[in-house]
C-alpha cells in the first residue's frame, strides 16, 4: 500500500506524491489532498502556517534561531546549545544569514567553508560547521521546509587527527611534588590514578565517596558554559561509573585526610573546594594546573591531559583495552580506541616483534 500515516490525521501516498489530511467542519470529517506537507500542516492548523515555523522563503538565519530554539535547546546539553549559538553568531550568520533556505547551493555553502578554512579555523572547527549546518537543514527536510539538503553535495574538510599530550610516570611524580599541600594535589591525583574528567572531578561530592568499601562513584558533572557553572547527569550511560581505590594507597589516604579536616562536611557538599571552602570554577583548576608545572619547569599540561597520561600508563602496563575503555567511561571500546590510536599502535608494534621472534627461534 503506497499510502501510509506519518501523524495523527495526515498520511502521504508514495505512488502520488500527495498528503491526505483529515479534517473538521461543522463537526463532520472529510479528506484534502496537498502537494506539500507545509501546505496539509497549514491546513489542520486551521488554514493558517503551524505556529512559528519558518518557510522556505525565511533566510538561514531565520531557520538557525528556529532551530537553536526548537530543537536544540530542549534536545541537546547547554554546552553544545552554547557552542552552536556561538557559531551561528560569529560566523555562519555573517556570511550566510541573509540568503534564502530556497537560494542555498552546495557551491555557496562550499565556498563558506573554504573561507573559513582560509580565515585560519582548523580542519577539525570547520568541519564542525558543517554538521551544524547539515542537521539544521536535515530538518528543513523532513519539514519539508526545503525538497533537499544542500549539504548532502558539499565536502567538508578532512579530520586531523588530534594529538595528546601526556606525562609519564617519572613527569607524574614530579607534578605529584609539586602540587603537595595545595588545592590543585586533590583533583591532579583523581584525574592521574583515575582517569576522571575535569568535570567529573568537580562534579564529586562526599556522598559520592566510600573509603570504608573503597569506592567512587561518577554520578554528576560541574561544568562551565560561557562564564555559568552547570549541574548535570554526565553525558553518556557508560560515564556514569563506580571505581574501586582499595588497591591504591595515596589517593584515599588524601581522601581520608581532607574528609577529616573538614568535621562539618554534609554528603552533598563538594569534595574539591578551595582554601575559602567554595568550589572553584572548572576554569579555575585549569588555570592553577598551568601555573604548577611553570613552576616546576615541567612541559604544560591540562587536567585532561592527566586523563591521558593515565591510559599511556594502563596500556604501558599491559591492562586490555577493555577495561581502560570502561574505567574512562568510554561509550565503547571504538571511543578509546580512535582516541589513543597512537598509543595502541605502539602495542601492536610490540605484540608484533613478540610474534616475530617466538617464531624466528623455532
Amino acid at each position: 500500500m503506497s499510502r501510509k500515516t506519518i501523524q495523527k490525521n495526515l498520511a502521504y501516498d508514495s505512488e502520488r506524491q500527495l498528503y491526505y489530511a483529515v479534517l473538521r467542519r461543522e463537526g463532520r470529517r472529510y479528506t484534502r489532498t496537498f502537494r506539500s506537507r507545509q501546505a496539509a500542516l497549514s491546513a489542520l492548523a486551521g488554514g493558517a502556517p503551524a505556529p512559528g515555523i519558518p518557510t522556505a522563503a525565511c533566510t538561514l538565519g531565520q531557520w538557525l534561531a528556529y532551530w537553536l530554539e526548537n530543537v536544540v535547546r530542549r534536545d541537546l546539553a547547554d554546552s553544545t546549545l552554547y557552542a552552536y549559538r556561538n557559531m551561528t553568531r560569529c560566523h555562519v550568520v555573517p556570511a550566510l544569514g541573509q540568503v534564502p533556505l530556497a537560494e542555498l547551493t552546495p557551491v555557496l555553502l562550499q565556498s563558506y567553508l573554504l573561507r573559513k578554512l582560509d580565515e585560519g579555523l582548523a580542519p577539525n572547527t570547520v568541519r564542525k560547521h558543517y554538521v551544524m549546518l547539515f542537521t539544521a537543514l536535515r530538518l528543513a527536510v523532513r519539514m519539508d521546509v526545503l525538497d533537499r539538503n544542500p549539504l548532502e553535495r558539499v565536502t567538508p574538510p578532512k579530520k586531523t587527527e588530534s594529538r595528546y599530550t601526556f606525562y609519564d610516570p617519572d613527569q607524574m611524580q614530579r607534578l605529584f611534588t609539586a602540587v603537595e599541600g595545595t588545592m590543585m594535589e586533590l583533583p591532579v591525583k583523581l584525574a592521574a590514578y583515575l582517569g576522571l574528567r575535569r568535570s567529573e572531578i568537580c562534579g564529586l561530592r562526599w556522598e559520592h565517596v566510600d573509603l570504608e568499601a573503597g569506592v567512587l562513584l561518577v554520578r554528576e558533572v560541574r561544568t562551565e558554559v560561557g562564564g555559568t557553572v552547570v549541574l548535570k547527569e554526565p553525558k553518556t550511560r557508560t560515564s556514569i561509573r563506580r571505581l574501586g581505590i582499595t588497591g591504591l594507597r595515596d589517593l584515599p589516604d588524601l581522601l581520608r585526610r581532607i574528609r577529616d579536616s573538614r568535621p562539618g562536611a554534609l554528603p552533598a557538599d563538594y569534595v574539591v573546594l578551595r582554601p575559602d571552602g567554595q568550589p572553584p570554577k572548572p576554569d579555575q583548576l585549569t588555570h592553577d594546573l598551568l601555573a604548577a608545572v611553570r613552576r616546576r619547569g615541567l612541559p604544560p599540561i591540562t587536567l585532561h591531559g592527566l586523563r591521558h597520561s593515565f591510559a599511556s600508563v594502563a596500556n604501558s602496563q599491559g591492562v586490555p583495552m577493555f577495561d581502560i575503555s570502561r574505567t574512562l567511561g568510554h561509550s565503547s571500546i571504538a571511543v578509546t580506541s580512535n582516541i589513543y590510536t597512537h598509543l595502541f599502535d605502539e602495542t601492536e608494534s610490540t605484540a608484533l616483534n613478540a610474534v616475530a621472534r617466538a617464531i624466528e627461534r623455532l
